[in-house]
């Protein structure tokens, strides 16, 4: 039994293994199951032609299984992979895109996979905040910073996104509002612009002042801000209102949540409501609990 013979077997069998298909199916009509266990144990050497159609059928060149290091090894597994990768990238199906990659030895990741997995982990990252998952949330993004500096091809909003969304989850249970929420050098394909003049409408109706933007009718932005300007207007009574209506909202975007309820408490003490004050304090504990990293 030769030593090439047994990792050219090894190959065989680990990559099957991956693909999830059994020696049956991968002997087919060409060559016997007995022979195929044969060549993945090292004890038979296989044809050229076998070799060719094991490799079609595993969905990867021949010279993978002749590949000498690892980094070799992952070139040619990106090949098998990357048209699916890229059709789920076009799919915006951005944690099948992380899973696929999973599979690839870090040392093959190049500057393709790493755009693909740096974009990916924004993506997910920004969708496992809006589920309340902050922890899931700030991995995604630090994995997302990790391919970043890796790719040539990621530009200043990748670290821009990466940046300004970290510092919004970690404020996501606080009033503060951080400089970096206010600028509009945050704006990208990944932050919207609406966002930033969001917080930079709340810092500025907070001074006393008039905020400078419009936002979309019915929105949730539009009735936090026409809230706020109400109380500053000294309609508490309507203010408190739609505080208490905004705040019963689920799908209400996970950074307003904890201010609108601080908003709803100022205003219930103000006009004497004790009970509701209370139940939107005990709201407020509630998410600094879900909010947790």
């Amino acid at each position: 039994m030769l030593d090439a013979d047994k990792k050219l077997g090894k190959k065989i069998r680990e990559l099957r293994q991956q693909r999830g298909i059994t020696q049956k199916e991968l002997a087919g009509d060409k060559i016997t199951r007995n022979m195929l266990s044969l060549i993945e144990n090292g004890a038979a050497s296989p044809s050229v032609s076998t070799l060719l159609y094991i490799s079609d059928k595993l969905g990867t060149p021949a010279g993978y299984f002749f590949s000498s290091t690892t980094e070799d090894e992952g070139r040619f597994y990106k090949l098998t992979v990357i048209e699916n990768l890229k059709e789920a990238f076009r799919q915006k199906k951005y944690r099948e895109c992380e899973e696929m990659c999973d599979s690839i030895p870090s040392a093959a990741i190049d500057d393709e996979l790493s755009f693909i997995l740096a974009y990916s982990y924004i993506k997910t990252a920004v969708k496992s905040a809006e589920e309340h998952n902050m922890r899931a949330a700030v991995f995604d993004f630090d994995k997302a910073a990790y391919y970043t500096s890796r790719s040539i091809y990621c530009g200043d909003a990748f670290n821009t996104a990466i940046e300004f969304y970290n510092v919004l989850i970690r404020n996501s249970a606080s009033e503060l509002i951080p400089d970096a929420l206010c600028s509009f050098s945050s704006v990208s394909e990944f932050v919207p612009s609406s966002e930033v003049e969001y917080f930079a409408s709340l810092r500025i109706i907070k001074s006393g002042e008039t905020a400078p933007f419009t936002f979309a009718r019915g929105s949730y932005y539009e009735t936090h801000i026409n809230s706020l300007i109400l109380i500053r207007d000294g309609k508490l009574n309507e203010a408190q209102k739609k505080l208490r209506e905004f705040s019963l909202d689920a799908n209400a975007p996970y950074f307003m949540q904890y201010r609108v309820l601080c908003d709803l408490e100022n205003t219930a003490n103000t006009l004497g409501d004790v009970r509701l004050a209370y139940s939107a304090s005990r709201r407020k504990l509630e998410l600094i609990e879900k909010f947790k990293i």
